[in-house]
């Protein structure tokens, strides 16, 4: 099935990464994105290969050679955006994270719902195959006991004054809403739902609104022991993955490639593979779900639980 995407705020990731593989992904076809300014779209739709291109929302939702909708807006937009696009019967994939709290998720989710479309969340990690591979190693117990997690997003991101992801009212908070959502996300993707978290955070070497990095410690409902660590003023460091258990170990990192090192037992494996865009497959996974041939891998319900937590540990 040929999806025909629009893309609502062509700005920013959309424009670096998700509309680049709406060009190679299978069944996937850039129709419409929009931008509020109209020559800025132009210019966009020209690079991107986009038959349309508008300076509105009500535009995007109202072409009817679209069929889906990537929401890119700042966070404090994407209930609203989710809610029109439902109302307009367009299927929705909505970037992480993805509302500034639990009732607006639940609003997305009944929209949704109430009117027949659907909706993922913009959950990349989930279908990165070494992070596949290893839930599949926990879930067949090949890990024994899964003991302690951490997962460590660290970066150099300098936000400047002004911008709507320093303004909580407009972010939902800072490093934690923004890479802590997918450091989150992964972890309780592998290793199961969350039953308690804390968290520390602060802003000491910006004086941000919002805090600048973030440690959440989480305990899963099978008892092991997670961590997410994050931060937007690490200039140097790789995201990395480690899983202890009692019958294996696994350590992933991601710079400029993919390593995995595998313990277990007395056997040690070590893959290494070249870095590519995880928006390919999540889109084309879009597609096979809208053939009912696959079952979500991000459904709306994700996206929830992990605004939950977030909410959690902030609080």
């Amino acid at each position: 099935m040929l999806v025909k995407w629009g893309v609502i705020g062509a700005g920013g990731i959309a424009h670096r990464r998700t509309m680049s593989a709406m060009r190679t992904a299978e069944n996937t076809r850039l129709q419409a994105l929009m931008v509020r300014d109209l020559e800025r779209a132009k210019r966009l739709a020209e690079e991107h290969g986009a038959a349309s291109y508008y300076d509105s929302v009500d535009s995007v939702l109202s072409d009817p050679e679209v069929d889906a909708v990537y929401i890119a807006t700042p966070v404090y937009l994407h209930c609203e955006h989710t809610i029109r696009a439902a109302e307009h019967g367009k299927h929705i994939l909505c970037e992480k994270p993805m509302a500034m709290n639990v009732d607006e998720c639940r609003r997305m989710i009944d929209a949704c719902n109430e009117n027949g479309v659907h909706l993922e969340i913009c959950f990349l990690l989930r279908f990165e195959p070494y992070f596949i591979r290893l839930k599949q190693l926990i879930e067949n117990y090949e890990m024994g006991e899964i003991i302690e997690a951490r997962a460590s997003f660290l970066k150099s991101y300098n936000i400047q004054d002004g911008f709507w992801r320093r303004d909580p009212t407009r972010a939902g908070g800072g490093v934690l809403m923004d890479m802590g959502a997918h450091a989150i996300d992964l972890l309780s993707y592998i290793l199961g739902d969350v039953s308690k978290v804390t968290a520390l955070t602060n802003s000491r070497t910006t004086g941000w609104e919002v805090e600048e990095t973030a440690t959440a410690l989480m305990q899963t409902e099978s008892g092991a022991i997670a961590i997410a660590d994050t931060s937007f003023v690490i200039p140097h460091s790789e995201t990395t993955l480690e899983i202890y258990g009692t019958k294996g170990t696994a350590l992933v990192t991601s710079g400029q490639e993919w390593k995995l090192k595998l313990y277990l037992g007395d056997k040690i494996c070590e893959e290494s593979k070249p870095y590519e865009s995880l928006y390919k497959p999540l889109l084309e996974h879009f597609s096979r779900c809208l053939e009912s041939r696959e079952k979500p891998i991000a459904p709306g319900i994700a996206g929830l639980k992990n605004i939950q937590i977030i909410s959690a540990a902030y609080e």
